[in-house]
């Protein structure tokens, strides 16, 4: 059976920069499920991986554009240590997760230099601006199952308002 929508696909892989560097895999392959279509991959590997078959290997590179996009120095924003909390460890090289507190969303940053008085972060996905070397091989295919599917669907949303919205 070929790797196509709606079908649960078990794959082995690594992952690789130009460089070398092992992102997945550097102890041997990592395994990995995911139902096609469903947003569970990046779209340029689910695209390279679809016609494959269980048995099937294959080597390719996702350039940063249709990865995690180009790195852009418009990214990075200057900062004055009075923004955040006291004992923060805002130390150059350190990763920061952080959240909005006024929609929840969560990210993260890269604190990429530090003076006297601010800090220069960088809110680039730490994969921008790099080519990604895969080496896949098709380990099983078959059609997903309708709770699995459902699992997956986004939830419908409707017009009517929440009763606390009401009043």
């Amino acid at each position: 059976m070929e790797i196509g929508k709606d079908r649960l696909v078990i794959i082995e892989y690594t992952l690789q920069l130009e460089d070398g560097f092992f992102i997945k895999g550097e102890n041997g392959p990592a395994s990995l499920n995911f139902v096609v279509g469903y947003n569970q991959l990046l779209p340029a590997l689910e695209k390279r991986l679809l016609g494959l078959s269980p048995g099937d290997e294959t080597s390719f590179v996702i350039p940063a554009r249709e990865a995690f996009g180009e790195y852009d120095a418009g990214q990075i924003h200057i900062r004055s240590f009075e923004e955040f909390p006291q004992g923060r460890d805002l130390q150059a090289g350190n990763w920061i997760c952080a959240s909005n507190k006024t929609t929840g969303a969560q990210y993260q940053y890269f604190v990429k230099e530090k003076d006297a008085n601010s800090i220069a972060l960088d809110f680039n996905h730490p994969l921008a601006g790099k080519d990604l070397y895969y080496h896949i091989k098709v380990i099983h295919v078959r059609p997903a199952l309708p709770d699995e599917l459902e699992y997956l669907r986004p939830c419908e949303h409707s017009d009517v308002e929440p009763p606390d919205a009401m009043n």
